[in-house]
């Protein structure tokens, strides 16, 4: 959730001159919602390379990230009343003061932070444990905003993600331009939601590109529908993906011609998370066209339910299991290889001949005939689905 508007910039110049110290004021995971303008000479001592960095990036740098958190910096402030100081020398960070914001039940809102390379005094630790609730009041009232901006925005994303008159009416509305195509921004592995710091710059990043589109978490991951075709859709996400860091992946939809269709477009683009989490890649955009064996695959998993006892693919497992004949590898290698005999066995460190007899073997011991063009196709759709379906369950 993005909290950072101009009042609360206002709050951190405030905070600064107050405490007398440069400020960041930080959400719980360590991004910056707002920071203090440098004011005076006496202050250029305090701006290090930690603070840069960290303005710069609108987050604690990982390095910096990973020295307080060994020192026990995060731990302590999230459970301190009182003011937590930090001295990390040869850091490259000069001392802090730190004090939690929490919310009037006890919740952890974010953290004040100020650069004292002097060590902080009796004034400015007061200080700061009587600006405290000031800031916790901003932040709360900025959450109330934002979760009502937050409400409305998803209503508008999942109306257009319904398909149908409800989504025109929708994309009308929103000014958004067909032919439309969906993104889902997603981690690389199943069950592990998007953090908000990334699902929130994802989100900034659609707004200065596609002023038009329109983009949400819902649940886990984040929606977008972008106006314009396919092709301009990845280039945006891959455009966000080259600056961003994490272990994340896009999937992109089909483009529709019609808001009516918006659905689809979605449905393409969680079939294509889902295969770009079975292949084990992260930090990467896949279209429906670039996955497409995988995502029909994916789709026709369910066709196969009540059949399986009259595939190949099951007549070969059996056989193999009872007799250890390596039946499946050497059909597998045989269909992999455009039924070339001579580099399926080298596949195999086989000679050809015993391959062809393995081959004959399965033809005439289990009536699997990969001279049969319908048995070749079935083998290959039923070995596919099995591939996505196990992979995608785990």
């Amino acid at each position: 959730m993005d909290l950072r508007d101009d009042d609360l910039t206002s709050l951190a110049n405030s905070l600064a001159e107050l405490v007398g110290a440069p400020i960041t004021i930080e959400d719980p995971d360590s991004s910056v919602l707002a920071y203090s303008q440098s004011v005076g000479a006496e202050r250029s001592q305090a701006v290090d390379d930690a603070r840069i960095t960290t303005i710069l990036g609108r987050q604690v740098p990982p390095h910096y990230r990973a020295l307080l958190d060994d020192a026990g910096v995060f731990t302590e402030v999230a459970r301190s009343r009182d003011v937590v100081t930090v001295d990390l020398p040869g850091s490259g960070m000069t001392q802090r003061a730190i004090v939690a914001v929490r919310d009037e039940a006890g919740a952890l809102l974010g953290s004040v932070w100020a650069a004292v390379p002097e060590g902080i005094t009796a004034e400015q630790r007061q200080s700061m444990r009587d600006l405290a609730p000031v800031v916790a009041d901003r932040l709360v009232r900025l959450r109330e905003r934002a979760d009502s901006t937050r409400r409305q925005t998803v209503e508008v994303v999942e109306a257009l993600l319904s398909g149908g008159d409800e989504a025109v009416r929708v994309a009308q509305a929103q000014g958004l331009r067909t032919p439309c195509t969906a993104l889902v921004l997603a981690s690389d592995r199943a069950r592990r939601p998007v953090p908000a710091s990334r699902a929130g710059a994802f989100v900034l990043h659609l707004a200065a590109v596609a002023p038009s589109a329109a983009a949400a978490q819902v649940d886990d991951v984040v929606y977008a529908v972008v106006a314009g075709p396919e092709t301009a859709a990845a280039r945006v996400a891959r455009d966000f993906l080259a600056r961003s860091r994490g272990p994340l992946v896009i999937g992109v939809g089909r483009q529709v011609e019609s808001a009516a269709a918006i659905d689809l477009s979605a449905r393409d683009a969680d079939a294509v998370v889902r295969v770009l989490r079975r292949r084990g890649r992260t930090g990467v955009v896949e279209t429906v066209r670039g996955a497409l064996a995988d995502v029909v695959a994916l789709r026709s998993a369910d066709a196969w339910a009540g059949y399986e006892e009259f595939s190949p693919l099951t007549a070969l497992v059996r056989f193999d299991e009872e007799q250890n004949a390596e039946l499946l590898p050497t059909a597998r290698a045989y269909l992999a290889h455009g039924g070339d005999v001579g580099a399926a066995a080298a596949s195999l460190h086989v000679h050809p001949n015993t391959l062809r007899n393995r081959l004959r073997r399965a033809s005439q011991a289990v009536g699997v005939d990969l001279d049969d063009p319908d048995t070749r196709l079935l083998l290959a759709l039923h070995l596919k689905v099995a591939e996505v379906a196990d992979a995608d369950e785990g």
